[in-house]
C-alpha cells in the first residue's frame, strides 16, 4: 500500500489510516479519533504486515502517534501491563482492543517512566 499523500491520519470508511515509520499503513477504529477529539487519551497496539514491527500508539485531540516499536511479543507484553481499563470495539468479524488513560498527565508520566527504564 502506498503511503505517499496520506495526511498523518486519513479516514477510510469506519477506520482511520495511520502511516507507520516503516512506510506501511495501519488502521484503527475512527471511534478512537472521536474520543481523542473529545479529550480522551487511548492506547492501542498496531502491527505492520509489511515490516513485521508492532507499535504502541496513543491518541490525542489533534493527532495519533506511535510511542514504541518492537516485536509483536514485546509490544503485546507492554500493552498488557498498562494499568488502565481495556475496552473493545467489535464490528462483525473484527475485534479491536484499546485502553483509556485517566488523563494526559497520567499517560505521559506512565510512558516517560517506561522510557527511562
Amino acid at each position: 500500500m502506498v503511503t505517499e499523500g496520506l495526511t498523518p491520519t486519513t479516514l477510510v470508511k469506519n477506520l482511520s489510516a495511520l502511516p507507520t515509520p516503516c512506510n506501511d499503513v495501519v488502521y484503527y477504529p475512527t471511534h478512537l479519533t472521536v474520543l481523542g477529539i473529545q479529550g480522551e487519551y487511548s492506547v492501542f497496539q498496531a502491527f505492520s504486515r509489511k515490516s513485521g514491527l508492532a507499535y504502541i500508539a496513543i491518541t490525542h485531540p489533534d493527532t495519533t502517534k506511535f510511542i514504541f516499536a518492537g516485536s509483536r511479543n514485546s509490544m503485546y507484553e507492554l500493552y498488557q501491563v498498562i494499568p488502565w481499563p481495556e475496552y473493545k470495539i467489535s464490528n462483525g468479524e473484527l475485534t479491536f482492543y484499546y485502553k483509556t488513560a485517566p488523563s494526559l498527565q497520567t499517560l505521559e508520566d506512565y510512558f516517560n517512566n517506561i522510557k527511562k527504564q
